[in-house]
């Protein structure tokens, strides 16, 4: 029986006990509706092991009691990025979580030309916040241990700046081979980064300060993707063809 798991910003060491967050402690008793005795996985993002636990509630305190560890293999050997302009928030939540699943490394969303409404900064630690609870979730879900980091740009040019070193770059914006094509082509390395714009798309001059940056231009295909869609169809793509899926 597949075990429920819980993200804890803790260290974790067999014999320990582990006092539960507000959070997690409502998540065990009212949503899973768990039991006293009953045994979880705990994992804390900072190793890739599974902490199997024993519950033990005390009062309106929930306790676990940490077993055994063992070593799972969920991380993707392959250290994909996705790059985002900022889209709707529910465009941009879906994304964040279908491409933990899929196993991506790190997520980069920025202000684009075209994003409806940009992030200003006394909004970014909320949406970060956000943005990374999303990701817990999904890693919760799919068995994985290590959330992806994502990091927030004001505009492209930051952005570009600091993936200036990064392996193979595609930019998703319907010219150049199709993606599965292209990477027949010899492609090098254990890293990928996959850039997209929002709704309506990366501006002509986004697209010409990417492509000096080192983005080869690509495309999907012969339908228009939603962007949330686009940047999860790419992804697994590029998982598919060499990384772990």
């Amino acid at each position: 029986m597949r075990l429920s798991r819980i993200f804890i910003e803790q260290s974790l060491a067999i014999d320990s006990k582990i006092l539960l967050d507000v959070a997690a402690s409502h998540y065990v008793r009212n949503v899973l509706r768990l039991r006293s005795d009953s045994v979880i996985a705990l994992f804390n993002g900072q190793d890739c092991f599974n902490y199997e636990s024993r519950l033990c509630f005390e009062s309106k305190k929930t306790f676990a009691l940490v077993l055994s560890k063992a070593a799972g293999i969920a991380e993707s050997s392959l250290d994909s990025e996705v790059i985002q302009g900022l889209s709707r928030n529910d465009h941009l939540d879906w994304m964040i979580q279908k491409s933990t699943e899929l196993g991506v490394r790190r997520i980069s969303i920025f202000n684009s030309n075209h994003s409806q409404i940009p992030v200003k900064p006394g909004q970014l630690d909320k949406k970060q916040a956000h943005w990374q609870a999303i990701a817990i979730k999904a890693c919760e879900q799919s068995g994985r241990h290590i959330p992806p980091k994502i990091n927030f740009f004001d505009n492209i040019q930051s952005l570009l700046a600091a993936t200036s070193q990064r392996e193979n770059k595609f930019l998703l914006d319907f010219k150049g081979p199709r993606l599965g094509a292209l990477l027949k082509l010899n492609v090098q390395g254990a890293q990928a980064s996959i850039l997209l714009g929002p709704e309506g798309g990366l501006s002509e001059t986004e697209i010409e300060l990417a492509t000096r940056a080192g983005f080869i231009s690509t495309q999907l295909g012969a339908r228009v993707l939603r962007t949330e869609t686009a940047a999860i169809t790419a992804l697994a793509i590029i998982q598919s063809s060499w990384g772990d899926i």
